[in-house]
């Protein structure tokens, strides 16, 4: 799995942090912490804000390994190496997985966006404030990194962990990817598992129940129990909005997702603004 962690310096990210620690021991994954700094600041790279707190989110993710078990480098670093023209780099010699630092110069989502897409991330996290609508200084950051992001998105809000994580799929295709994520995301939150089906006609109804006995029979043989529920197309974006008030809430939305159809992006961007808990994008 590769990670892609997007973080200012508010306290929603710190975090953020401490979630993919966790989650990092679990996966073994390879991260790029990543900041962003205005194209017309004055100071150095080294001397930036954002500079010292990616570094300080770097020890809390190392410090959740013993240290004769740590995948990462632990070497101090001290300089931040340019790469191009507003791409700074920073990440230590050994290690068997990679865990580096990345300052990019411009605005916010789309430095993510280009991240991500250089990286070939797997999973994009980002944290936000459920008290300010999710937003980044004023703007609709990680929902615009959730609408146009070439992989998945996490979007965490809650300092708590939730009690069901309720996946809304996409019958027409489920990538092995997202069926590892939801894995993890499980075993991190000690959560219980809801699949949700959405049917419209018989014809779809036949075809989204058997898409639902093959999840069952995939997480059971993971020991994974779930729930499986079928819900009509006629009240599917009512109940998701109800579900999104104290769950984790994952939906399925690739491309050419059946799911598009009941969240286009302004209907994602007011889920990702609007819902109390935290958020999933899978793709």
């Amino acid at each position: 799995m590769r990670i892609l962690v997007a973080v200012d310096s508010n306290p929603y990210s710190s975090y953020v942090v401490h979630e993919v620690g966790k989650l990092a021991v679990n996966t073994w994954s390879d991260i790029t912490l990543l900041g962003v700094i205005p194209p017309d600041t004055k100071k150095t790279v080294e001397d930036s804000e954002i500079a010292s707190t990616l570094l300080d989110y770097r020890e809390i993710i190392t410090s959740y390994y013993p240290r004769e078990q740590c995948p990462y480098s632990r070497e101090e670093i001290s300089r931040f190496s340019r790469i191009g023209e507003n791409i700074f780099v920073a990440t230590g010699k050994g290690g068997i997985k990679t865990l580096k630092i990345v300052i990019r110069r411009g605005s916010w989502g789309e430095e993510i966006l280009k991240q991500a897409t250089e990286d070939e991330s797997t999973l994009i996290i980002m944290g936000c404030n459920k008290t300010n609508k999710c937003k980044w200084n004023g703007e609709d950051v990680p929902a615009r990194v959730a609408n146009n992001a070439p992989c998945s998105v996490l979007i965490v809000k809650e300092s708590k962990n939730p009690e069901q994580i309720v996946c809304c799929l996409d019958h027409d295709h489920i990538s092995q990817t997202s069926l590892e994520l939801i894995n993890q995301l499980v075993t991190l939150y000690k959560a219980e598992l809801k699949v949700v089906g959405v049917s419209q006609g018989e014809t779809l109804k036949l075809k989204v129940e058997n898409t639902m006995k093959q999840l069952l029979m995939y997480y059971l043989r993971q020991n994974i129990p779930l729930w499986l529920e079928v819900v009509d197309s006629s009240v599917f974006p009512t109940f998701v909005n109800q579900i999104s008030q104290k769950n984790l809430i994952a939906l399925w939305l690739g491309p050419k997702s059946f799911l598009k159809k009941f969240f286009p992006n302004e209907k994602v961007t007011t889920l990702i603004n609007d819902a109390p808990s935290s958020v999933l994008l899978l793709r």
